[in-house]
């Protein structure tokens, strides 16, 4: 049940509550104009008044209660954040379960290079269809060694790489 449905209900109680306590009053009221319709006065045999001696605390309390119930209701159905709140709270909780699963998955798949396979796996990574020249110069390699470490994991599947001009540009083939 969410916080819009109590609101209803408590709502609803609250009216039912008021209408209670309106026709018990009134019924109450019925009655003592009846005596005094009969007996022609509202004094009782005992020399009491029937007005003097009313207690109003139960319609008091009664009343206190319908309207501390109407106004939460309102509250309830007029200003539900928590829905809101919630969902928000569990998409920036799914959102970085992504994103450490991806990180993990990644640092999982770089644990099977070479410190060097590493360096350069990342460089790929951090910057999708990175120049080859560019990534040389990131990594500090010579332009052989690159050369021969790209076309080696190219031939293991891990990489691809497209020419763009005179050089090529440097994908990972598998997505983390």
């Amino acid at each position: 049940m969410n916080q819009r449905q109590i609101g209803g209900i408590l709502l609803i109680l609250g009216i039912i509550l008021s209408i209670v306590v309106l026709f018990t009053k009134n019924r109450e009221d019925s009655l003592i104009d009846e005596y005094i319709d009969e007996k022609g006065t509202c004094y009782l045999t005992d020399g009491s008044c029937l007005h003097g001696d009313r207690d109003y605390t139960v319609y008091i309390v009664g009343w206190v209660i319908a309207a501390s119930l109407i106004i939460l209701g309102i509250y309830l159905i007029a200003f539900d954040k928590t829905q809101r709140l919630l969902a928000q709270q569990s998409e920036n909780v799914s959102s970085a379960l992504r994103v450490v699963k991806q990180k993990d998955e990644f640092l999982a798949f770089l644990s099977g290079f070479t410190e060097d396979e590493q360096k350069v796996l990342r460089l790929i990574k951090s910057q999708e269809g990175i120049k080859q020249e560019t990534l040389r110069i990131k990594a500090g390699m010579s332009k052989t060694s690159l050369s021969l470490m790209l076309k080696e994991l190219e031939e293991r599947d891990i990489i691809a790489k497209k020419p763009s001009g005179k050089t090529n540009q440097v994908f990972l083939k598998k997505e983390f």
